[in-house]
């Protein structure tokens, strides 16, 4: 089953449109998304093939990954209408045709990545930034988002090979600014906190995937840390709808953390989708692996004052988040 196809998903896709702010200024307009087969970019291509079905809102989708197998076993192989394919490396890729908005979305970001290749992890981010900017100075029309973490408002070690990820945002935050002041390139940056969803691509190792689609296996879930950091979560709807708002309604050259009203420790999340799945929740000791992927951050709290200030609400509660990340995982055997 597809995920628009879910009664559950598209639910959720509705309800993402409805709480993105001036959602109709994508109508009738030209969008590249990058990082198109991914947790965000994946739930945002959903979004605007859902406009274009229930609306008739005539937005023309291009859809980009590294991987075209990947665009097709995620949005199947048919043709659908003003939905385009692009196969293409965001650190080296280059389109002269000018798009009213550009979503840079394309990231490693889960923790084998890191572990395993952090130069490409750093340079997708900083390189691959840089592409886009010179893109859209090129073209000069319509706007870009820029999808960062918040993991960068953390204070790491530079020098350990972990630091890839919040260094190479970090960076291309910069790189961001830099462009916007120089050249007068229209972007806008969000920086989502810890995302979850059902539509998680297979190779994602994230505690929070993985607790999840053990929840949803009715499998018990495996902890390899006490669980005591304290994190902002957001249901993927969420997080896509507050992105969408930064695109369409932020000021230019700024930056938006973009997160529910809560937070909760890795603990109590684990034990949130234990009770959703019907399973428990078990500890063990890490191995060198987990020790290498484990997050140096203590409490990393994501603040969405400025967001709100534009109109944006969340539609999802962390509790209601995995309870229909784990149904629609269940329905769509996306597990």
């Amino acid at each position: 089953m597809g995920y628009l196809e879910c009664g559950a998903y598209r639910e959720d896709v509705a309800a993402a449109v409805r709480h993105t702010v001036n959602f109709e200024k994508f109508h009738n307009k030209k969008v590249l998304v990058l990082g198109a087969s991914g947790l965000i970019g994946s739930f945002m291509t959903d979004c605007f093939l859902y406009a274009n079905e229930e609306f008739s809102a005539g937005i023309t989708i291009y859809a980009a990954s590294r991987n075209r197998e990947r665009l097709i076993s995620r949005f199947g192989d048919g043709h659908v209408e003003n939905l385009h394919f692009v196969e293409a490396d965001v650190t080296d890729m280059d389109m002269e045709e000018p798009f009213d908005y550009m979503i840079h979305a394309a990231s490693y970001g889960h923790p084998q990545a890191f572990r395993e290749t952090p130069v490409e992890v750093l340079l997708s981010n900083v390189i691959g930034t840089d592409r886009i900017l010179k893109m859209a100075r090129q073209n000069m029309v319509g706007r870009v988002l820029y999808v960062s973490s918040g993991e960068v408002q953390e204070e790491v070690d530079h020098l350990s090979a972990r630091a890839c990820y919040p260094m190479g945002k970090r960076a291309a935050e910069t790189l961001c600014i830099s462009y916007n002041r120089e050249y007068g390139v229209d972007v806008v940056m969000g920086r989502p906190c810890h995302t979850f969803g059902a539509n998680v691509t297979k190779n994602d190792n994230r505690a929070a995937t993985q607790f999840i689609m053990s929840a949803a296996q009715k499998r018990d879930i495996e902890m390899y840390s006490a669980g005591e950091q304290r994190r902002t979560f957001s249901y993927v709807a969420d997080c896509v709808s507050g992105l969408l708002t930064v695109l369409t309604s932020g000021e230019s050259g700024k930056v938006y953390g973009i997160s529910s009203d809560e937070n909760c420790t890795v603990r109590e999340f684990a034990e949130q989708c234990a009770e959703a799945g019907e399973c428990r929740v078990r500890l063990h000791r890490p191995g060198g692996n987990e020790r290498a992927e484990m997050s140096p951050i203590a409490n990393q709290i994501v603040k969405n004052e400025e967001l709100k200030a534009l109109g944006w609400q969340a539609a999802f509660s962390i509790r209601e988040g995995i309870t229909k990340a784990v149904q629609i995982m269940r329905e769509t055997g996306g597990i």
